[in-house]
């Protein structure tokens, strides 16, 4: 659904024109029945806004063969510019008032993908209205147009593996009380939103001792009937994604634009390998019905543009690209990560960058390859499902490593899924990579991080004759100094980065932020674990190779105590 600038008819408009409240605590059925999410810009000034009714009828049958709806639609989305922008901007509207109609679906939601057109720069704020309620809201967001420039700072949130079942509400009451300065005009999700194979697992005898183990990992579905195994699947996933999207993260997607990238719990630990601790998934018929479920599923809410890479730009200032390196991960032992189109336009980004970049990840490009000579426990603890392929243990990780190393410019990495949060980089090609990783929201309690977390020199898969020393800037709480992992811990965490020009024209100067969860301080906001305030993505001649100096730290990385106490 494309739309411009629209507005009420007249006799709506005079009926609402004083209903401009978002949606009250008390109002809470219609509050858990909708939702609006702004999921990412579109093509030139357009954003994406993603519409949903949890308990929406079916859409009719023209509808799901994608012709046009023949019901007359009675939602509406309400966009305004917030703060009274409106009045000094001579292109937009007071409000515009788009049609909805939920022309999509998948198990328990019916779902549409609207296409605004948005001001640079310009705070929107996003409402929901229906016929059968005037007077009232259905559900509210909030987001900006993309800026033309940073000059007034651009923020961007990353954060991955959300277990809801110990959040208690943390992540929700840390997004209200983040300082304005660090809230997010983007924010990429870098996998495991959902633990279905913990949730599975979560409804047999005994997950209330260990959760995410119980009877129910020795289930008989294989001797089941396709349609019973689907059935059965479709009613625990759709729980989960409704709980999680109308409960823990509600009030992280509502706050700006959001990228979704999978981790392998959107479906399950280590997809698509079949799980050793899960006897239940060593069925192929399980394994290929339990996939196409939660695909559905992961369409419907995390990927309804389809696509499994993005770009964009911030103005001539700054370039980013979202690659998911799971979606489309065959099974084994140097598997590609992707389809051949996404990963040609992946490496042809990096080659042809000509200003800093931003490259988003799922997991880290900083990881140890598990099937080197002499790794023969570890390999084949990971042949049996009984641990995780890295992005190393990947066919194409080695040809990532070289375009990263083609890369002209400056370089940042965004990453999670590891369970701990740290900050390094590294020289390459006459240049400097970061990394920064984190990870995770809500920690599930079974899934323990790796003691040893760190590599001396990039990358750790050999490849040619690439050799970069890696420096470790930063730390989580959860880790020492050295960015090895304390026994039995746990840092929740999320980081912000904000970009702003640097001194030197073209330049980018990064303030980045790892955000305690559990912690807070003397303002209820949530405690800065650590953070990195000086760091600069130069924009680089192509003509010539410089040597990048090192960063100095302003304090050494310590080991800090953690906060356990919620605020």
């Amino acid at each position: 659904m494309d739309t411009r600038i629209q507005t009420t008819d007249v006799g709506r408009a005079a009926k609402l024109a004083s209903t401009r409240e978002h949606c009250a605590p008390s109002e809470g059925a219609q509050l858990d029945r909708y939702m609006i999410v702004p999921h990412g810009y579109g093509e030139g000034a357009s954003g994406q806004i993603w519409v949903a009714d949890f308990n929406g009828p079916e859409p009719a049958p023209d509808v799901q063969s994608g012709a046009a709806p023949t019901a007359a639609p009675c939602y509406w989305l309400r966009v305004e510019p917030a703060d009274g922008a409106a009045a000094t901007l001579a292109r937009e509207s007071i409000r515009r008032d788009v049609p909805i109609v939920f022309d999509r679906s998948a198990p328990g939601i019916a779902f549409t993908l609207v296409n605004l057109v948005l001001l640079p720069g310009v705070h929107y704020r996003l409402s929901l209205w229906g016929l059968h309620e005037p007077s009232l809201a259905l559900a509210h967001a909030e987001c900006r147009g993309r800026p033309r420039t940073l000059r007034d700072g651009f923020n961007v949130w990353y954060g991955t593996c959300f277990y809801r079942d110990v959040d208690g509400g943390a992540l929700s009451q840390a997004m209200e009380a983040l300082p304005a300065a660090y809230r997010p005009q983007v924010s990429f999700l870098g996998g495991d939103q959902v633990y279905l194979d913990t949730a599975f697992s979560n409804t047999g005898w005994g997950a209330s001792i260990i959760r995410g183990f119980s009877s129910r990992n020795f289930s008989p579905l294989g001797f089941r009937s396709r349609t019973k195994i689907r059935r059965k699947l479709n009613a625990v996933f759709t729980a989960e994604y409704l709980r999680n999207w109308r409960r823990g993260l509600r009030t992280k997607l509502q706050q700006g634009f959001h990228y979704f990238l999978a981790g392998d719990h959107e479906f399950w630990n280590d997809f698509p390998n079949p799980p050793g601790f899960l006897p239940t998934l060593w069925s192929r018929k399980v394994r290929d019905t339990w996939q196409s479920c939660a695909r559905e599923l992961f369409d419907a809410y995390q990927l309804p543009s389809g696509a499994f890479s993005r770009q964009f730009n911030v103005a001539d200032a700054l370039k980013f690209f979202v690659l998911d390196t799971r979606l489309q991960r065959a099974r084994g032992q140097d598997a590609n990560f992707t389809d051949a189109q996404t990963f040609a336009a992946a490496t042809t980004w990096l080659r042809e960058l000509d200003r800093p970049g931003v490259l988003v990840l799922p997991a880290p490009l900083l990881a140890r390859w598990q099937f080197r000579d002499g790794g023969l426990l570890k390999s084949l603890r990971v042949k049996l499902g009984l641990g995780d392929h890295s992005l190393a243990d990947t066919g194409q990780y080695q040809d990532l490593v070289r375009a990263i190393r083609d890369c002209p410019q400056d370089l940042l990495i965004l990453a999670g899924d590891v369970h701990f949060s740290r900050l390094a980089r590294f020289d390459l090609g006459g240049k400097q990579v970061v990394e920064v990783v984190s990870s995770p929201l809500a920690c599930l309690p079974s899934a323990a991080a790796g003691a040893d977390q760190t590599l001396a020199v990039f990358p750790d898969r050999p490849t040619d004759h690439i050799r970069a020393e890696v420096e470790y800037l930063r730390a989580g709480s959860a880790t020492d100094g050295n960015g090895k992992r304390a026994a039995n811990s746990c840092n929740n965490n999320f980081v912000t980065l904000r970009f702003e020009p640097g001194t030197v024209d073209g330049d980018v100067r990064v303030q980045i932020l790892c955000w305690n969860i559990t912690g807070c301080d003397a303002q209820q906001a949530p405690s800065v674990d650590w953070e990195m305030q000086d760091l600069v993505l130069r924009k680089r001649s192509a003509a010539k190779s410089e040597t990048v100096p090192p960063i100095a730290p302003k304090d050494p990385v310590t080991q800090t105590e953690e906060i356990s106490e919620p605020c």
